[in-house]
């Protein structure tokens, strides 16, 4: 079987829900010499669904310094940062990733809830203009793909809850409408 031939089982695995399978079938093509870059993104996205964010984040640190341009190993490290509650270095990533691309609306979505767990709400609400600006798909996968941030989030939360919240004042009823949906997912 070749490195591809396994790289693909991993994503087919991926896709179907069988997480644990995927990391096994990744790594074994990384060992076998598959693209460095695309199996340290690949398993490190699958150990952040299996919530083992250490590993993850050995594996996107491992694609940036392989590829210090890599804007996905930015972003899906500060993922994982932002499960574990480090928020400050979740935000160095997103901005790094950000400037890297600054077409993901999904970056923004991330950095806007970092930003709002760290008090800069008013920072928050450019970027959640931004993410709700771009594509609704990438940034409803971003829940879909990374579990339930509600409760990971209530401060953001808090700031889209009634009549006078930060966030209500600035964003119109339809945007809300869209990240409460995102971040509830």
């Amino acid at each position: 079987m070749t490195t591809t031939e396994l790289f693909r089982i991993g994503q087919n695995s991926f896709i179907e829900g069988r997480v644990k399978e995927s990391i096994t079938s990744f790594t074994k093509a990384h060992d076998e010499g598959y693209d460095p870059i695309r199996s340290y993104l690949s398993r490190g996205v699958s150990y952040v669904r299996m919530g083992e964010f250490d590993r993850a984040i050995d594996d996107f640190s491992a694609v940036i310094a392989l590829d210090p341009d890599n804007e996905r190993g930015y972003y899906y490290r500060a993922i994982s940062l932002m499960d574990k509650g480090e928020y400050r270095r979740a935000l160095e990533d997103l901005d790094h990733a950000i400037f890297l691309n600054h077409e993901r609306g999904a970056s923004f979505l991330a950095r806007g809830l970092v930003k709002s767990e760290l008090g800069l709400e008013n920072d928050a609400i450019s970027d959640f203009k931004a993410a709700v600006a771009y594509s609704d798909v990438e940034s409803s996968g971003f829940a879909h793909g990374f579990g339930n941030y509600h409760t990971l989030f209530e401060k953001s939360m808090s700031l889209l809850e009634g009549d006078r919240g930060p966030l209500t004042i600035n964003l119109t009823g339809d945007e809300i409408r869209k990240l409460e949906k995102w971040i509830e997912h």
